[in-house]
């Protein structure tokens, strides 16, 4: 009980000295709560000009991040205080004390969320772990044991309202991750421990998808899972990261696929096709909702990494081969479809302002899903012949942003092409000449060789940025 006393102590002290420090009119939700209480706005739009401010970016000043450290340390304080007086501690007076710290967390984080910021974060942090704590000092306890995912389903059902309730959207943003964690663990992540100690690596738990026998549970919590990923990405998050849930999706429905699921497709061709299928049809999907290039990002590295990755399979010394299912192929196809249909039907004003471009955009867009259908055949030298188109492909994909950059002086898509077009070239010059790599000799002819290539390609870079032409309709 001497633990839960200090803390509460330290937690005091904290808000207390922080709320007198920090509690001037600079902070936005102090001025906003000071103009709703004088009748200049109404708590509606309190509400919506704190979260206009919250999502337009993610960056935290510079007390934001003492805020946020402030939290995990008192978090890690907590801990280490009750675990030193753990055996003096009964069990009733455990749960007990355990509530009554949490209830006062949640009341002062509750109290200050609309004052200053160094004292809210702190216990808006400390609020949303303290449930996880509280749940493992429970079966720790009275010795539970189970479903390693059913502690985390419940916390993060329990700490579903400090997201919501948060002006801010550091907790949002963390229960939102710690959700598509849970998810993807239990869904397709084996059990590490039962690996490192010699027993079955075969997934047990409430999440898990089997390729033998799945709980309808695992699917139905699955889904709610993804759902509410979904609306707090929509809701909560800053603009820039509201549409991550896209790739979440496809990153769920291709781990479909990939995992020993009752869709797993174990061929290596339709792998492939179904890697360039979500990933164009994430591509698609953010382009479709007009999203910036900041959201666009982790879709597009994703996807020319996903030929990139390809681009290897030159090496391969048989053609692809393995089992597959019904159910697996059905979505590989399905995706594929909505790829090519929902990319044929965007306005061209989504891919460039230029009519010429933005049809050799789609090209460019849906040509890998052409060619990786030679991965299905027999005979590897198709598969051979796809590496070297999607080689070709990724070098026209660098060249054309390179240029369309120029022409509609961005700046962003020359760098982009510029960095493709070097990954290409380095690894390319790697496969050919690698083997010559067994003297210095050889070194200093490829480091010159190299050096040239990296000059070269900067002064193209410089070139294209600095003389854009005039966009023309």
């Amino acid at each position: 009980m001497i633990g839960m006393l200090l803390t509460l102590v330290v937690v005091g002290v904290l808000v207390r000295g922080a709320s007198r420090r920090w509690s001037g009119g600079a902070d936005l939700a102090a001025a906003l709560a000071d103009a709703e209480a004088a009748g200049i706005i109404t708590s509606v739009q309190r509400e919506q000009i704190l979260a206009r401010a919250g999502g337009g970016r993610f960056g935290l000043s510079g007390a934001a991040w003492l805020g946020v450290f402030a939290g995990l340390f008192v978090v890690a304080g907590v801990s280490l205080l009750i675990a030193r007086n753990w055996e003096n501690i009964g069990p009733a007076t455990r749960v007990v004390g355990f509530l009554v710290l949490l209830l006062a967390v949640g009341a002062a984080a509750m109290r200050v969320r609309d004052r200053a910021l160094a004292a809210s974060l702190p216990l808006e942090l400390l609020w949303f772990f303290l449930p996880l704590v509280g749940i493992g000092l429970y079966a720790q306890t009275f010795q539970l044991s189970g479903d390693p995912m059913k502690p985390f389903l419940t916390w993060l059902a329990l700490t579903a309202a400090v997201a919501w309730l948060s002006p801010r959207p550091v907790v949002a943003a963390l229960h939102t991750f710690a959700m598509t964690l849970v998810l993807f663990s239990g869904n397709f992540v084996v059990d590490v421990a039962a690996v490192a100690l010699g027993g079955p690596v075969a997934r047990t738990g409430v999440l898990a998808l089997t390729d033998t026998v799945t709980s309808p549970i695992a699917w139905l919590l699955s889904l709610l899972l993804l759902g509410a990923i979904t609306v707090q990405s929509l809701r909560l998050l800053p603009h820039a990261h509201r549409h991550h849930c896209v790739g979440v999706w496809m990153l769920w429905l291709f781990g479909l696929v990939a995992a020993t699921t009752p869709f797993h497709v174990a061929h290596e061709g339709w792998l492939m096709v179904a890697a360039i299928a979500f990933a164009t049809l994430w591509v698609v999907a953010l382009t479709a909702v007009d999203a910036d290039i900041e959201a666009r990002a982790a879709a597009l590295l994703v996807w020319l990494g996903t030929l990139y990755a390809l681009t290897f399979t030159w090496h391969m010394q048989s053609a692809p081969a393995g089992t597959v299912t019904i159910g697996g192929i059905a979505i590989t196809v399905i995706a594929a479809v909505a790829a090519i249909g929902g990319a044929l039907a965007l306005p061209a004003d989504r891919f460039s302002p230029l009519p010429t471009w933005a049809r050799a955009a789609k090209l460019l867009l849906l040509a890998p899903l052409a060619v990786v259908v030679l991965y299905l055949a027999s005979d590897v030298r198709l598969a051979w012949t796809a590496a070297v188109l999607m080689n070709v492909i990724l070098i026209a994909i660098a060249v054309g942003f390179m240029w369309h950059g120029s022409l509609v002086d961005d700046a962003v898509q020359v760098n982009v092409g510029v960095t493709v077009l070097m990954w290409v070239l380095i690894t390319r010059f790697l496969d050919v000449f690698g083997g010559m790599l067994r003297s210095g000799i050889g070194f200093i002819v490829a480091g010159l060789l190299l050096a040239s290539l990296a000059w070269a390609l900067e002064r193209t870079r410089r070139r294209l940025i600095g003389t854009p032409r005039a966009v023309t309709p």
